[in-house]
């Protein structure tokens, strides 16, 4: 599955995550991306400072960035 370009099948991938200093920070890292449409799931890993998302096909990553940015935090492409 590539979510960096966009439109694909149902996959995993998993992204970095900027700004989080504590675990109710990965908690809301968490809820935002589980409030996107398509994603099936969300682990947020505050130490490893990882989201790892599964998603159905037509999520985009710049959807997902734009749910963490509005939660107050940056998701980047890698690990």
């Amino acid at each position: 599955m590539n979510l960096w370009r966009g439109v694909e099948a149902m996959g995993t991938a998993t992204y970095r995550v900027e700004g989080m200093h504590c675990l109710d920070c990965a908690r809301k890292v968490e809820q935002a991306l589980r409030e996107v449409a398509g994603v099936q799931s969300a682990r947020v890993h505050y130490l490893k400072r990882q989201a790892v998302v599964v998603a159905d096909d037509g999520v985009s990553l710049a959807t997902l960035e734009e749910a963490v940015r509005r939660a107050g935090y940056a998701l980047r492409r890698g690990e």
